[in-house]
């Protein structure tokens, strides 16, 4: 169903970019992740008036989030500029295999990073109507994730992608450093 997606996206790994198109394509992403969902999640807010946790829970559990979050997804964004010689947006994938620094923990530190960021904004808004939005976001990324991007990454990288998929946890980190041959 998704194949014709998958060929695109693979061939568009086989490109060199520029410096510049690899900066607009990041910049537009992460327009789209640090401003676009969350705003769509405060919308959805307005779907449910009653708040989910008491006002200061809600603060505390929204900075916790935040806390946990902002550092994966920057470690992870970062990691495949510099090492992936690539970018996080699908269109201008990563050129290099990542299996080291936070990938090394688990397969998607960036979506991990991104679902605790997502989360912290669900707290802040503490509505049932951002919560729903939050959860339904989180699930149709991890189809997009399971149904598209790891079988593009298993046609880039071949044993190499399905051995690291083997010994390392999708995005629940075991906070221990897999052993990966090479």
């Amino acid at each position: 169903m998704f194949e014709k997606w998958i060929r695109y996206l693979v061939a568009r790994a086989g490109k060199e970019y520029s410096t510049g198109y690899r900066a607009v394509a990041t910049v537009l992403g992460a327009t789209l992740f640090i401003a676009g969902w969350p705003t769509l999640v405060w919308v959805f807010s307005f779907g449910g008036r009653e708040a989910v946790f008491p006002s200061l829970a809600a603060v505390l559990l929204s900075g916790l989030f935040f806390v946990a979050g902002i550092p994966w997804v920057s470690w992870a964004v970062l990691w495949q500029l510099l090492k992936g010689r690539g970018t996080p947006v699908p269109v201008v994938p990563t050129k290099e295999f990542l299996s080291s620094g936070p990938y090394r923990y688990c397969r998607n530190p960036m979506i991990l990073g991104f679902f605790l960021y997502l989360a912290g904004w669900a707290a802040l808004f503490n509505r049932a109507g951002s919560w729903a939005a939050a959860i339904v976001l989180m699930v149709l990324l991890i189809l997009e994730i399971k149904l598209i991007e790891e079988k593009e990454l298993e046609q880039r990288f071949g044993d190499v992608y399905r051995e690291y998929k083997k010994k390392t946890p999708f995005f629940i980190s075991k906070f221990q450093s897999p052993k990966l041959p090479g």
